[in-house]
């Protein structure tokens, strides 16, 4: 049933209230007084919780203790009722402490934002002045708290009403360390940060009597937790039924129990638990990606996880079992842009999509043999590959989808076209006149297939070039040209019918997608036109 340990909430709620109170101590601003504000509130929640599952514990220690006879069960249900008595009591006197907190700051009767502002001294000198008795008897009812508690245990429990020498975090401190309980507590402290306190002393007292019930409980026998919530489930063997199949499931009930609040894990890893609204049952969020690496002939991957929920900290509250599910292998399509094959250090778009996924893909890539840059969707991306194969794995929520392999093609060598000025092709079969020509363009174009698959990339540019005007086995005259544009002007008054132009190319660029000039491999490039 209910432990002795503190929930991270409880842990969380009651490391913030130390945190404040140390701030109270340095300085009292309207901000610390609003954080106290809100504590107050989360500490009114926390015990209303408490105070539902300790009820619960006990329904549950007296249903054990029905028609027992056992004097040690018997003496332990008796027990357990004496405790939540004793709880209430003290429950009670605190609420009545906090009900002259609130008149003597307010006059609305409840905290609102005239007593959450309110800086005065008038509820520290109601719990510290020697002349009030309301201080002196708070301490005694949680003194006493305790020790009935232990009398009805025979446990021995930590005090509630510390003083700052009992307490870890004050211990030491200089400034504090000689107090007594009610002046640490009280002295200097706001109406807000005052009620706040008390409501964490209300934790305290349910936190010891949860600690009580549950010796308790183990006396009494009552491991055995009662569910009052049944309710029917269905199974699927498939969520996807095709018209004409049988659908298929097993039907089978479930329970729960009023003021229960399981803890359920996967693999040791705590979820996430919430009252289901459609069922009225506390339910676990089970979430992951999932993943596999070996698939059997009909592409499936048998997996599993381990399934804990624990309703108290005993074996027999511990409720453990392997699930198993199998993992579909991902059907991976790729299609391209304008490239169906890759092209070696050229950007080729390619859409990788996974269709089962849905909306749920939103992959990462890694790649061997080249690069990935993704583009502007899930699955668009580009692949720039460096060697001859290029495989790319795909990744979906950190597990790993397949692998993709490319044949990665060379890229073409450009061809070489002469045109005049006009931009017009010399016709290298017949020649031209020397009288009419004045210049030339000698241009590096792409291959048309190239061209269109990878635009961005089929961009080239004669660097250099060694332009001769030959007569027979003679050189006439010889141009180093940088341009692609040569200006024959200077050769006009040497062109002799039967002499010839010829255009050795030396280097040649290619501009990638990525705006970077790459060299083009040459191989004895040559144009030669002939003078009429």
């Amino acid at each position: 049933m209910a432990g002795g340990k503190e929930t991270p909430r409880q842990k969380m709620i009651g490391m913030m209230y130390l945190v404040l109170t140390a701030l109270l101590a340095l300085q009292v601003s309207s901000a610390v007084l609003q954080k106290f504000a809100i504590i107050n509130v989360t500490l009114e929640e926390l015990v209303n919780e408490e105070n539902r599952k300790n009820g619960a514990v006990l329904a549950a220690i007296r249903e054990a203790g029905q028609g027992k006879t056992n004097p040690k069960v018997v003496t332990a249900v008796a027990n357990a009722d004496k405790v939540r008595e004793a709880t209430q009591g003290v429950m009670s006197k605190i609420a009545e402490v906090k009900k002259k907190m609130i008149d003597l700051s307010t006059t609305s009767g409840e905290v609102d934002d005239i007593l959450i502002n309110n800086h005065g001294s008038q509820v520290a000198t109601l719990m510290i002045d020697p002349r009030s008795t309301t201080g002196k008897e708070f301490e005694k009812v949680l003194n006493d708290y305790v020790n009935t508690l232990n009398q009805l245990t025979g446990e021995k429990y930590n005090k509630i009403a510390k003083a700052p020498a009992d307490i870890d975090f004050f211990k030491d401190d200089p400034n504090h360390k000689s107090k007594d309980f009610l002046t640490f507590t009280f002295e200097n402290t706001p109406p807000i940060a005052a009620i706040a306190s008390l409501n964490q002393f209300q934790t305290e007292v349910l936190a010891t009597e949860a600690l009580a019930l549950g010796k308790l409980a183990v006396d009494a026998d009552a491991g055995v937790v009662k569910f009052d919530k049944i309710v029917p489930m269905v199974k699927p063997k498939s969520s996807i039924v095709a018209a004409g199949d049988k659908y298929e499931a097993d039907m089978f009930i479930t329970a729960s129990a009023e003021g229960l609040t399981p803890e359920m894990f996967r693999n040791g890893q705590k979820l996430d638990v919430a009252l289901d609204p459609a069922y009225g049952v506390m339910m676990g969020k089970v979430s992951f990606p999932a993943s596999a690496s070996n698939y059997d002939a009909q592409g499936l991957s048998k997996q599993t996880f381990e399934a804990e929920i624990r309703i108290g900290d005993s074996e027999d509250q511990i409720y453990k079992q392997t699930i198993e599910y199998f993992v579909a292998k991902p059907v991976i399509r790729v299609t391209t842009g304008n490239a169906p094959t890759l092209y070696m250090n050229c950007g080729n778009t390619v859409n990788i999509e996974v269709p089962a996924l849905g909306t749920n893909y939103n992959p990462s890539f890694t790649a061997r043999g080249g690069s990935v840059i993704k583009g502007d969707k899930p699955g668009r991306v580009t692949l720039v590959p460096k060697e001859r194969k290029m495989a790319v794995t795909v990744a979906n929520g950190g597990a790993t989808l397949g692998t993709e392999n490319f044949d990665v093609k060379p890229i073409p060598a450009p061809k070489y076209v002469a045109l005049d000025n006009n931009r017009r092709p010399i016709d290298l079969k017949n020649g031209v006149r020397g009288a009419g020509l004045t210049g030339l363009r000698i241009s590096a174009e792409a291959d048309e297939n190239f061209k269109s698959e990878v635009p961005q990339d089929a961009n080239y540019r004669i660097r250099s070039m060694e332009v001769i005007l030959a007569r027979g086995t003679q050189r006439v005259a010889t141009l180093n040209a940088n341009s692609e544009i040569l200006d024959m002007g200077a050769w006009r008054s040497q062109f002799r019918p039967g002499d010839r132009i010829i255009i050795d190319i030396k280097s040649v660029t290619r501009r990638t997608f990525q705006g970077q000039d790459e060299k083009v491999p040459i191989r004895s490039e040559v144009i030669q036109i002939a003078i009429q």
